[in-house]
């Protein structure tokens, strides 16, 4: 197995309520995600900033569980600049041994609950 993972691919977001969230992705996560919200506070500028955990699930099973940091950036309206870091807290199948975190920045519109994000970064094999 290789000592490093490249991380890429695109996620479609969509609420399920205000704290939950399922993803479609493609990329190195082809497959979906479960994405809450543990913690959340606002910013005077406005800026949201999330703890979050993501639960991604490849198509053959493999999976990768996060533990997260993001902070959203109000644009126009409803429309907020969202950036994300990511840490490996659990990894198995072809993700097995992965640690380290990568990142993640797009749009999410939350009058309408949906977003796209863009992932890129690497994981290391221990």
């Amino acid at each position: 197995m290789a000592n490093t993972l490249s991380i890429g691919g695109t996620a479609n977001i969509r609420a399920i309520d205000a704290t939950n969230f399922a993803v479609a992705m493609t990329g190195v996560f082809d497959g979906g995600v479960y994405a809450r919200i543990t913690g959340a506070t606002d910013s005077p500028d406005g800026k949201k900033h999330y703890d979050l955990r993501h639960y991604f699930v490849a198509d053959d099973g493999s999976y990768v569980y996060t533990q997260d940091k993001s902070v959203h950036t109000p644009v126009e309206g409803t429309i907020y600049f969202a950036q994300t870091e990511y840490t490996v807290v659990e990894a198995g199948g072809k993700f097995e041994g992965m640690t380290g975190s990568f990142r993640s920045w797009g749009a999410i519109d939350y009058g309408r609950g949906v977003g796209v994000l863009r992932f890129e970064d690497q994981l290391s094999r221990s």
